[in-house]
């Protein structure tokens, strides 16, 4: 298949989140945006299964797509592109945590702090495992990490 086949412009349109990832400064932090705005969205306007059921799929499809844009750009490293993880990743402490304005900023600020420092075990991941599973699992942990902070703070304060 062809860079222009219609499965590698999907893939494309999925992994970049409609092309956000391809902004030259500060892509990843323009995918976690994305992921807090669409995650609240989703939250508040839908019944908490469905919320479960959307990200699940979105890991799913990402999983898919993923392989797909890498092996359609000949690569198999996490490009700076690829922008959905951020995205998932960025669900994982918006998920449990309780939707006040000091707790949405701590989720974002968190995340990305974890999601790019790749504190252990994300480095070790983002290190071993470069497939999809790696792009999609350093995220998941950076945003376990994320979520951990903001529970010890929100126990403490």
């Amino acid at each position: 298949m062809k860079n222009n086949s219609i499965l590698f412009i999907l893939s494309e349109l999925f992994c970049t989140i409609f092309k956000i990832g391809n902004f030259k400064y500060m892509p990843g932090t323009l995918g976690s945006i994305i992921g807090i705005i669409m995650g609240l969205f989703i939250k508040n306007k839908f019944p908490i299964t469905f919320y479960i059921l959307v990200i699940f799929l979105i890991c799913l499809i990402a999983i898919i797509m993923i392989n797909i844009y890498q092996t359609k750009v000949d690569s198999k490293e996490d490009h700076s592109e690829i922008v959905i993880d951020e995205f998932i990743g960025q669900q994982i402490p918006l998920f449990f945590i309780e939707l006040t304005t000091l707790n949405i900023l701590f989720c974002f600020i968190f995340f990305r702090f974890f999601d790019i420092l790749k504190v252990f075990p994300a480095n070790y991941i983002d290190r071993k495992f470069k497939n999809s599973y790696g792009i999609i699992a350093d995220d998941l942990v950076a945003g376990l990490q994320a979520l951990v902070i903001i529970y010890l703070i929100n126990l403490y304060i």
